[in-house]
């Protein structure tokens, strides 16, 4: 079987893909205009089982049209990652999931936009309540498969808040979901400490309440994530157990912007939501 390319080459396989339809090409044209001899490897390129070196960038980036600053060296960015990163190596089975895709564009972000129902994102849970979640939510083999990934999203984490510039990011989480005692009531004593210390500590991250009182709002369809590049492009992603949606039109993106924006405008405001969790951890402590 074709080895399952890393993230940051199926990254840089969608980067050309989106190029390619801006531009109203078919895969035909974008094989004849690289100087290809057929669309299957145009397409081999664009699912990301084919490499674009270094060396070839340049061509690729003069024929697609890339030519902001930010953008060619997004693409270069990703080439370098794609060439030397070991992602299957050391997550053996974890590239061709959502997780891989998910690992390398939260990496990328410039920003986004975190929301989820049912729990903190990962990214913002406490180590008690992030191995609370990964225990109950998959059929885990052993005791060593739950130790690897709880391995795989701390690395990730500090990857990606260590990372110069940190990206920003904004959490909306409901009181419904605070209150929910995952890891017992200790769990969400340490939870809300751990998100008040976060929003105190890294400028950058801001966590956002919304009450009970909030009643139903835009998100209650259910869970994204809004995410923005250096490109000036952003996405979507909309992830389940097995599978990601991942959408990049421009007017889908516009829309859960404005989802985005509905709900921070209706949750409490940064000062009055990191009183909300202090409360929330005093009244938890035990």
């Amino acid at each position: 079987m074709p080895e399952e390319p890393n993230p940051w080459r199926k990254r840089l396989g969608a980067e050309v893909r989106h190029r390619r339809v801006e531009l109203k090409w078919n895969l035909d044209t974008a094989a004849k205009q690289l100087g290809y001899g057929s669309a299957s490897t145009a397409h081999k390129i664009e699912s990301g089982h084919q490499r674009i070196t270094l060396q070839q960038l340049p061509h690729f980036l003069d024929v697609l049209k890339v030519t902001e600053p930010a953008a060619r060296e997004f693409w270069r960015v990703l080439v370098v990652s794609a060439a030397s990163d070991d992602f299957g190596e050391r997550f053996p089975g974890a590239a061709g999931g959502p997780f891989g895709s998910y690992y390398t564009d939260i990496e990328l972000a410039r920003s986004a936009f975190l929301w989820s129902p049912t729990a903190p994102h990962g990214l913002l849970q406490c180590p008690l309540v992030e191995r609370a979640i990964i225990e109950a939510g998959r059929g885990w083999s052993t005791p060593a498969d739950i130790d690897r990934f709880v391995g795989m999203r701390a690395e990730l984490r500090e990857r990606v808040l260590s990372r110069q510039p940190p990206p920003t990011i904004t959490s909306v989480l409901t009181e419904g979901q605070l209150r929910q005692e995952i890891g017992g009531r200790i769990g969400v004593r340490q939870q809300a400490e751990h998100l008040a210390g976060l929003a105190r500590t890294v400028p950058e991250i801001k966590v956002l309440v919304l009450p009970f009182a909030a009643g139903a709002h835009p998100g209650i369809d259910g869970p994204f994530m809004l995410m923005e590049f250096p490109t000036g492009r952003g996405s979507v992603t909309i992830e389940g157990r097995r599978a990601a949606l991942h959408i990049h039109e421009a007017d889908v993106v516009a829309e859960y912007k404005s989802v985005s924006k509905q709900m921070m405008d209706g949750a409490l405001s940064p000062e009055d939501s990191l009183t909300f969790l202090d409360r929330l951890a005093e009244e938890y402590d035990e």
